[in-house]
């Protein structure tokens, strides 16, 4: 009797062990973090607006995020929405990364302005895209982006644009198409020439 028990207790003990061991010769986890861009948090500075940012917690990919009126610039509060995802390997490792294009329109106010954000496969932020205002481009506005023209082709984010030509104004909007590229290069975003 006490023989049938030591071998249940073995068996007990080694199977355990046998199916952690099957289950490390299965297929690995996965890497990429399963994360909904639509239902997330972000750290947006408003394109610069607000350069220590704010958290804004978008629920269905929108956010209404109270200013904090003890610092300028004074507004109310942040309305940051998600306005085009695309996803494609931008750092190189072979895993698909993320990128994020969000609207942000301080209130009170008529403006709204852009920034595009890039995190990798596990989630972790690999930077911002430089703004649009510091474009070439942007002669008395920044350019806008085309929320339908967002990619990840060979490593670079490809971004359709409309930029404003002399005849263009704000109330009118931009009207000369414009592709931008751009790719990371160490820690920052650079520009590709076409």
């Amino acid at each position: 009797m006490s023989r049938g028990r030591t071998v249940v207790a073995l068996a007990c003990l080694l199977l355990p062990g046998c199916a952690a061991a099957q289950q490390t010769g299965a297929a690995p986890p996965p890497t990429a973090a399963a994360v909904d861009w639509l239902n997330t948090t972000y750290q947006v500075t408003c394109d610069g607006i607000v350069p220590g940012g704010f958290p804004a917690t978008v629920v269905d990919g929108s956010a209404r995020v109270p200013a904090d009126d003890t610092r300028p610039p004074h507004y109310d509060h942040y309305d940051v929405r998600v306005t085009a995802t695309a996803s494609g390997d931008v750092d190189g490792d072979g895993a698909p990364d993320s990128v994020v294009a969000l609207d942000c329109s301080p209130q009170p106010s008529n403006g709204i302005v852009q920034e595009v954000q890039v995190f990798s496969s596990t989630g972790r932020p690999l930077g911002t895209l430089p703004s649009p205002r510091t474009m070439a481009e942007a002669m008395q506005l920044p350019p806008v982006y085309d929320r339908a023209g967002l990619s990840v082709q060979d490593g670079e984010i490809v971004a359709a644009m409309t930029a404003y030509g002399p005849d263009d104004y704000h109330a009118s909007g931009p009207s000369v198409p414009l592709t931008v590229r751009w790719r990371l290069d160490r820690q920052e975003f650079v520009r590709v020439s076409p």
